[in-house]
């Protein structure tokens, strides 16, 4: 498609991720006593965990390596389904320690100690930076991949894509993330946004299973063959459980 399409479909939802917000935040301040995040609110904003790199990671990994793709989800379904008084603890902790991040986190239970403070920041960056990474580049490898062979913006380098789409990334979490001071706020707009980002990737996601069975289920069997079988049945491995603690 061409490549002002596809950046005029981006422009446009965005737009509308920053009506929702807005809305959200509007309605918070004119009635300050009102309830906060439904509970539905609440569970579908932790498919903030399914990021853009799941469209490649997880279709990737299990088509290459079979399970090894269920214990990156799985792990989290188990500590929220089974584990509800630790969750419940470590946000009545955030909220008396005013703890912002896991750096805070750690240094409130350990004395306020800024020295481990300081560690865990330094750990929690070098760790997160490479994966921040690895969603730009899905992001600007799904746009040069809708947009091949247009002769325009589609065809530029990777990077310039990467930039425009970190900007716009950053303006928003400026907006509507770190506007106010006091972090430990409720954010229901922020809330609000991460829920209808939710419900959108649960329909892309549907929508590619649907359209892939669509055009695969007219094709003899023989031209769907695999030259690997990762879909193995045999006994939990010590990498599925490692990786299941891990996530």
């Amino acid at each position: 498609m061409p490549a002002w399409f596809l950046i005029a479909a981006i422009i446009v939802y965005v737009a509308i991720l920053f009506f929702v917000a807005w809305q959200r935040d509007r309605q918070v301040s004119r009635v300050p006593t009102q309830p906060g995040p439904s509970p539905l609110t609440y569970s579908l904003a932790l498919a903030v965990y399914c990021t853009s790199w799941t469209f490649f990671g997880a279709v990737g990994t299990a088509a290459s390596s079979g399970w090894d793709y269920l214990p990156i989800y799985l792990g989290p379904i188990i500590v929220f389904s089974l584990m509800p008084g630790m969750i419940r603890r470590i946000g009545d902790i955030a909220k008396r320690e005013n703890v912002t991040s896991i750096a805070d986190f750690l240094s409130a239970r350990y004395g306020k100690s800024s020295a481990l403070g300081t560690t865990v920041a330094l750990f929690a960056v070098a760790g997160s930076l490479p994966y921040i990474a690895l969603q730009l580049k899905s992001l600007g490898m799904s746009f040069e991949a809708l947009t091949v062979g247009t002769g325009t913006l589609g065809d530029q380098p990777t990077g310039e894509t990467v930039l425009i789409i970190a900007l716009a990334m950053g303006l928003f979490a400026i907006l509507f993330g770190t506007r106010d001071a006091d972090m430990t706020r409720a954010n229901p707009g922020l809330m609000r946004v991460l829920a209808v980002e939710a419900i959108v990737k649960i329909v892309a996601l549907i929508a590619i299973c649907a359209l892939s069975l669509f055009l695969l289920s007219p094709l003899p069997a023989s031209e769907m063959s695999l030259e690997t079988t990762p879909f193995e049945v045999g006994g939990i491995s010590g990498r599925f459980v490692t990786i299941t603690l891990l996530a």
